[in-house]
Formats: structure tokens, C-alpha cells, sequence
């Protein structure tokens, strides 16, 4: 995954610009009519791109610097300037890319009811790490009772401005969700996510029609036989950016990952305070004003049985000044009322208020996949106050062209190099405010998880879930497992396998004036 994990646009609504550094203090907005008109490439001077050959060498000589000073300069890259925005807020977004499903009808519809909103916060839990039957790495399966819900906060449900937002509850779930907007996805929790395609993947997608339910409905292959559509352009480049947003005054808690070695067998996502035990005070005032803060966070939230959790708070923790990452204001007038509900309810999950004109998103955390070998390569980065030290930093290059805060971040990555204790496996990675949100396990890795990404999703055609898959950390082919038989796979992109409803599921459905509604869950 790349959890370390992964994910589609030009059509729709405005995308906010951010500053080509560490961040901008004046809000940044741009029209309607600049949003994807004008994606720019990647920028020369960061070792992108590298062939695949040249990478499948870094692979089999398990190369890992090599790759991993690679993916370095590819978040450096992306966060470099673009006439005043990142690079990557130039590109295209997931609401755009699927903008205009339809069903074999042509009726416009939403996602498939199973795949419209999970019970719990960011993605359905991934249930192929219950293995019963088939290989496992000998780590217990993680337990769900844990997992938190985050009820959408009443004064979001009761705003009349986000009616056209509020989705009802998948099947078999008790929550209404928020819809996605033109720039932001509802990640079910306090994080604010986004699905950022560059331009090559965005035009494959439209061009392919593979947001449509009839063009993958038409590559399925018989039921005894599994099959994988084509392969997307190999100048191909996918992100997964999340965000948390940062009061204009005063002191915001982040929890912060000390890379543990064990989930315990339970879930371990960042709202659980004795598996995430430190937490940074971050303000846009001058952190050296004062030294520590208490801090608290979490409000709203609720256990799976209904319970009240939170709201968390950290004791004298250690203040940062919001320079420390890289960060931008959006301008509320010119977002959509559903990317203005997102970041409503991610500021009352955080702070227990609404986002304000002049508050912050502040990048904690970024998948980033790139199409430079077959079956892609995978980085996930991820900010930390003790950036400078430990596996996840190193072979940070020294690279001029870099700007803004990009050595305030960690990074892991997974290439295809396997595991040297256990070699049939890939070794362990992943993102902490990613994965272990998403109720995944520690022992997991982007390309496992990437690799099983097959449509259609849902209880009806779910059985690449089943027992008897490969655990998380096998290393496999997608061809060789019978579980994926009357499935097609996606070339690794689960946003495919999300978004596109599965042909027994749509029913024509009204959607915001961004497109139609998507799933929380933003593999």
C-alpha cells in the first residue's frame, strides 16, 4: 500500500494554490476556469524520471538508497514552485477524474452502496489481513472493536449551506457521511485528504473512460479466470496528500508516530493516546514564545459501540511554529460548500470549531506513486519533530533546488526488493497516519495492498477480501491468485476499484454541484 499507500481530473470547481515553500500567510484561491487548465509537468533537477530498467536494477541489486534518495527528491519535486503553487496543486483531483459516471443506462449515479461510506473513519477496514487459510506473516489480525467513528458534527448537519453534501448511510452502516468536494475528500476522520492525479494518468483515466461502470463492466473475464486492464502510461503519477488543519491563533495538537514496533494486535490509529503518546503544539505564533502547552484534540468522536472517546488532551507538549511544515490558507469564499463541510468537520474534530477564514491546512502526511517501473514505485512521507534521525530518514540527498520544510519529514518506501529475513515476503511499510488510521496493521507494505486492487468492490464481488489470499506482506502476482478470479484488475489504483460503482449497485442519485458523491474512503 501505499500505506506507506495510494490515488484521478479538468472539469469542475476551484482548486486552492499553495505557496512553493513552506506555505503562504495571505489566502490563495484560483478560479474555476484555471483549475487543470494548465498542469504542470514535473520539474527537471529532481531524478524523475528514471527508467524502469534503471530501477528494476536498484530492485534486484536491493539498491534501497539508491531508491529511497529517489523518492526523496520526488516529494521535493512535487512541492517545488509552479508560477506561486506547489507543482502538485496544479494537477487534477479525484472528484474531477470521475466526474460523470454513469451506468450502463447512462443515468448518472453515485458509488455502489457498499462502497458509498464506511462505519468507521478512513477506508473499509482491510479485511485480507484476517488470513485463516492462506501464507501469514504470524502477527495476530487486528482487532475492529477499536476502531473510532466520527459522527458528522451537528452544526455541519444542521448547516443548510451542506445539505447537498450529507450522503445517507452505506448498507450496513449507521452514519451519514460527507460527500467529496472539487479539491478536498472526506477522510471519515480529523485529517482532510486528497486524490491528486498528474496530468498523464488524469487524461488516461477520462480518455479510457475507466471512471465509467460499463467499461469495466466490459473487461471483466469469465468467473474461473481473472484479468487486468491495461496498464496506465508509464509518465504516470499518483498522490495521496493529507492534511490537518491548524488554528489561526493559539496551539493546534498533532499527535506524533514513534515508529513502534507492534500494534498489539489492535487498532492503532492516532486517536488511541497510549499508541500515540506524545503530541506537538503547533502555532503560527513564534514557537519560541512559549516553550510547552497543553493541547487537547478529538472532539465528537465516538467508540465503534457508540461510546464517547476523547477528548484527548497532551500535557505540556512541545510547541512548533507552523513554518515547520509545508502549509497554505484557503480561501473559504471561493471553495465549494461540500470542501468548505470537510473542512468544517475536520476543525471540530480538531478543535471543536469551524475552519475560519485564515486558519491553516498543514501537509502531515503524502502516498506518492509513480509509474516509472511496471509495477510502480511507492513512497509515503509522513512530518515528525525528530526528522533527523532513524531508518525512515535516511538517505536524504542534499538537494539545492529543494525549498520550503522537506527535511522535517520521514520517509518509507517499497520498490520490489524483498524482505532479507523472510524473502518471500516485502518488507514492512507504511505511512502511521495513513495506514494505522485506515485500521491496517504495522506489518504491512504499499505494494501488497496496491496490488490487490480489483473491481468491482463490494460484498457482492468482494472476494479478493476472502480468506485464503496472500498475507500482508507476500510477495505475489496478481495473475496468480485464483481469488481474484471474475475480477479485473486496476493497475494497482484502488481509487479505480472505490469509485467506479460496481453495475448491480447504481441507482440514479442526486449529487453536490462538484460531482457525484464519493466514498470517504480515499485509498
Amino acid at each position: 500500500m501505499i500505506k506507506p499507500v495510494g490515488l484521478i481530473a479538468c472539469a469542475i470547481s476551484a482548486l486552492v494554490v499553495t505557496s512553493c515553500t513552506s506555505g503562504g500567510d495571505k489566502p490563495e484561491a484560483a478560479s474555476a476556469a484555471q483549475v487543470c487548465a494548465s498542469p504542470v509537468p514535473f520539474p527537471g533537477g529532481f531524478d524523475y524520471p528514471q527508467s524502469a530498467q534503471t530501477i528494476q536494477n536498484w530492485v534486484a541489486k536491493r539498491d534501497i538508497a539508491a531508491a529511497r534518495q529517489h523518492g526523496w527528491n520526488l516529494f521535493a519535486g512535487l512541492q517545488s514552485d509552479a508560477g506561486g503553487q506547489w507543482v502538485w496543486r496544479s494537477w487534477c483531483t479525484a472528484t474531477q477524474a470521475f466526474a460523470g459516471q454513469a451506468s450502463p443506462s447512462g443515468s448518472p449515479d453515485a458509488e455502489g452502496a457498499e462502497a458509498a461510506a464506511a462505519t468507521t473513519h478512513g477506508q473499509l477496514p482491510m479485511k485480507m489481513f484476517k488470513q485463516k487459510n492462506g501464507p501469514t506473516t504470524g502477527a495476530d489480525p487486528i482487532n475492529f472493536t477499536d476502531v473510532p467513528q466520527y459522527p458528522i458534527p451537528p452544526q455541519v448537519l444542521s448547516n443548510p449551506k451542506y445539505k447537498q453534501c450529507i450522503q445517507a448511510p452505506a448498507k450496513g452502516a449507521k452514519l451519514q457521511t460527507l460527500a467529496g468536494g472539487p479539491q478536498f475528500q472526506n477522510n471519515g476522520d480529523v485529517m482532510v485528504a486528497g486524490v491528486i492525479y498528474n496530468d498523464p494518468a488524469y487524461q488516461w483515466i477520462r480518455n479510457k473512460s475507466l471512471y465509467q461502470t460499463a467499461t469495466l463492466q466490459g473487461l471483466l473475464p469469465p468467473a474461473n479466470q481473472n484479468r487486468e486492464m491495461a496498464a496506465m502510461p508509464s509518465g504516470s503519477i499518483v498522490l495521496k496528500p493529507m492534511l490537518w488543519p491548524i488554528k489561526q491563533s493559539g496551539y493546534t495538537a498533532l499527535p506524533v508516530w514513534d515508529d513502534r514496533k507492534d500494534d498489539f494486535g489492535r487498532y492503532s490509529g492516532f486517536e488511541i493516546q497510549s499508541q500515540w503518546p506524545r503530541a506537538m503544539a503547533v502555532t503560527p505564533q513564534s514557537a519560541s514564545q512559549i516553550a510547552t502547552v497543553d493541547v487537547t484534540y478529538l472532539h465528537g468522536v465516538t467508540t465503534k459501540a457508540g461510546g464517547k472517546l476523547g477528548p484527548n488532551t497532551y500535557k505540556q507538549a512541545r510547541t512548533v511554529g507552523i513554518e515547520q511544515f509545508y502549509h497554505f490558507k484557503p480561501d473559504l469564499a471561493s471553495l465549494d460548500p461540500c470542501d468548505q463541510a470537510i473542512l468544517d468537520a475536520s476543525a471540530y474534530y480538531a478543535y471543536g470549531q469551524p475552519f475560519k477564514q485564515g486558519d491553516y491546512l498543514a501537509l502531515i502526511a503524502m502516498h506518492i506513486m509513480t509509474k516509472e517501473q511496471p509495477d510502480w514505485t511507492f513512497q509515503s512521507v509522513w512530518w515528525s519533530d525528530r526528522a533527523g534521525t532513524g531508518p525512515y530518514a535516511a538517505d536524504r540527498p542534499s538537494n539545492p533546488a529543494a525549498k520550503g520544510p522537506w527535511r522535517n519529514y520521514l520517509m518509507a518506501s517499497t520498490y520490489g526488493w524483498r524482505d532479507v529475513a523472510q524473502p518471500a515476503n516485502w518488507p514492512i511499510a507504511y505511512n502511521p497516519y495513513i495506514e494505522l488510521a485506515a485500521a491496517h496493521p504495522i506489518d504491512t507494505n504499499c505494494m501488497n495492498c496496491h496490488k490487490r486492487a480489483a473491481w468491482p468492490e463490494g460484498d457482492n464481488a468482494g472476494s479478493y477480501l476472502r480468506d485464503g489470499g496472500p498475507s500482508a506482506l507476500q510477495a505475489f502476482r496478481y495473475q496468480d491468485q485464483p481469488i481474484f478470479n471474475g475480477l479485473i484488475g486496476v493497475d494497482s489504483l484502488w481509487s479505480i476499484a472505490d469509485r467506479v460503482p460496481p453495475a448491480a449497485s447504481a441507482t440514479p442519485t442526486s449529487s453536490p454541484s462538484a460531482g457525484p458523491p464519493l466514498k470517504p474512503a480515499t485509498r
